[in-house]
């Protein structure tokens, strides 16, 4: 029985953990903001437009290390804080301004 055999389960639990906790920061970041159209407030309602996607992507591939998270913030910094609803519209061309 090889290695990978004999811990496919631990191992599967560890990058699922990992995995878990850059999910976790990515919402960290999202938890004192606002939508910038709307004000919507819930972080299961918020993203990152228009690279949402990709944010998310790139952050669950990436480690938790500051090194390896400076591209991320880069590349958030770049973006708007928009609700799900909101993104829909931008993204249908409706066009929304922000609130004061």
């Amino acid at each position: 029985m090889n290695h990978y055999k004999k811990y496919k389960k631990t191992i599967k639990e560890g990058v699922r953990k990992a995995r878990r906790k850059r999910d976790i920061w990515i919402n960290e970041l999202l938890a004192d903001e606002s939508c910038i159209y709307c004000g919507e407030t819930e972080t299961c309602t918020l993203a990152f437009y228009p690279d949402n996607k990709e944010i998310r992507i790139v952050s669950r591939s990436k480690g938790l290390r500051e090194k390896l998270r400076l591209p991320i913030l880069e590349r958030i910094q770049k973006n708007k804080i928009v609700c799900l609803n909101c993104e829909s519209k931008l993204k249908n061309d409706i066009q929304l301004s922000p609130i004061l």
